[in-house]
């Protein structure tokens, strides 16, 4: 289309984190269009499906550019060093045991199942689990978060940014990082501006925690390294 550029949707877009991504703003996913050249209602927007094409204004094209960007961080994983990063700040505990949320938990956070411990819980858990075992499904439950850094930094990283990201997006989930401050000016290369954005996610019930603020100190220094 003229004076457009294609896009294909991939599995987790949405317009407004795409029109985040790459016009810079995510209220401006009303700009997006479809091959008719009409634009997307709210109904539609929330109806997207994988493979479908939507239209971007060229003028704030950064996709091919990002494309490429983005190629260098393709199925990068989390180091070992990253991997303790997290158990250390998550905590380690090797027997069943209910969270805050009053659900099933083991190891470094791992959610066995909703709802407290009822003796459903696989045998090898209820006997408790190694540390090694633990870090195994640490590494299982943190793929979600890999992939999230892989598919919307649009920028390189060197393995260190990516294990204070991985780290960090472990801990506040994809859609709360889709729509960062942190992640649109990362994907500008402010580089630099990372630390400082990370200390802004320190509060937890309206209250600073200290455990966040010195996650985010240390997320801040792991990715200034």
């Amino acid at each position: 289309m003229k004076n457009r550029t294609s896009y294909t949707i991939k599995s987790g877009d949405t317009l407004s984190e795409i029109a985040q991504r790459y016009l810079g703003k995510a209220n401006r996913w009303q700009e997006i269009t479809k091959d008719t050249g009409e634009c997307f209602t709210e109904n539609e927007a929330r109806r997207l499906q994988i493979g479908q094409v939507v239209y971007l204004p060229s003028s704030d094209n950064n996709i091919q550019s990002n494309s490429n960007s983005s190629n260098k961080n393709k199925n990068k994983k989390i180091s070992n060093n990253g991997l303790k990063f997290i158990a250390d700040h998550e905590g380690i505990i090797l027997n069943l045991y209910n969270d805050p949320a009053n659900h099933a938990t083991i190891g470094v956070g791992h959610l066995v199942h909703h709802g407290p411990i009822n003796g459903s819980e696989p045998e090898e858990f209820k006997v408790g689990i190694s540390k090694e075992r633990a870090m195994e499904i640490l590494r299982s439950d943190v793929t979600t978060a890999e992939n999230t850094v892989n598919k919307l930094v649009k920028v390189p990283l060197n393995q260190n940014q990516f294990d204070a990201l991985v780290s960090f997006v472990f801990n506040i989930g994809e859609t709360q990082f889709a729509s960062s401050t942190l992640l649109s000016k990362l994907n500008q290369r402010d580089y630099n501006s990372v630390p400082s954005q990370l200390n802004r996610w320190v509060h937890g019930s309206g209250k600073k925690l200290p455990g966040l603020i010195n996650r985010r100190r240390d997320e801040g220094d792991l990715f200034s390294k």
